[in-house]
Order: C-alpha cells, then structure tokens, then sequence
C-alpha cells in the first residue's frame, strides 16, 4: 500500500512535469513581439583626456620562455615614483625604478614552469599586475 502511494507520486509528479511543459511550449510558440523603430548608432572615437596614472611594461622575461639557468631577468619600464614586486615561488623581490621609470633585477626559479607575476604599486593606491610564465629546462631540443 505504501509502495503504490509513492508510485503514483511519482507519476502525479511527471505528468505535472509534462503538462507544464507543454504549456509553456505553446504559451512561447503563440508569443508575438512587436518591432517599433530600428535606430543605428554609430560608435565615435575620441582622444584619451588625460595620461594614464599607472602603466607598466615587462621586456623580459618573455611569456612562456624556456630558459637555461636558474636565475632570470626581470625588466622593463614603469611610472617613476611606483613600486614594483616582482613575485617568484621562491621569493617577493621590491624594486624602486629609476627617475626615467625603468627597472631590472634577478629572480631565482625552479625547475619546471615557474608562474612570476610583476606588480606596478603607485603611491594612490593602483595597480597592475602582469603574468608570465618561464620554464627552466636544461634539456636540448
């Protein structure tokens, strides 16, 4: 007795499935949508107001380079009064960029893929971050 109660519970409950199914298949198929007015807009392009207050660069390492030797260099070019970390699995390196923006310093990695992410910190607050991938292998291919 209990048994057939959850039974045709169960069928109640799909049947219920269905018939709102269909409904609804026939409620959208019937649906009309009115179209008013078309209007084109045509996209205009205007010149940048300001200089951008944080921008970094980063001239080496190459994304997804593979390297010979454990210790790399990380350079490129910043705004002059940043702060850049340079973030290893092995270490957070600070760098202070020269008056013209620049910076270079040496990371040690590991073997395998190493993921190095360079951050540009300006004093309001800011900040970019780039993501690069280097591989040390002393393989030959």
């Amino acid at each position: 007795m209990k048994t057939e109660k959850i039974v045709l519970s169960f069928i109640a409950v799909a049947v219920g499935i269905i018939a709102a199914g269909i409904g609804f298949y026939l409620y959208q198929s019937t649906k009309t949508v009115k179209v008013t007015k078309t209007v084109s807009v045509t996209p205009t392009q205007s010149a940048p107001t300001e200089k951008p207050t944080n921008y970094l660069t980063v001239d080496s390492p190459k994304d997804e380079e593979v390297v010979d030797k454990k210790t790399i260099t990380v350079s490129g070019k910043t705004m002059p009064n940043a702060v850049v970390i340079v973030s290893t699995l092995i270490s957070d390196i600070v760098v202070q960029p020269t008056q013209n923006g620049n910076f270079t310093t040496t990371a040690t990695i590991q073997e395998d893929q190493n993921p190095i992410e360079i951050t540009s910190i300006m004093p309001n607050g800011e900040e970019t971050t780039i993501k690069r991938t280097v591989t040390y292998s002393i393989e030959n291919f």
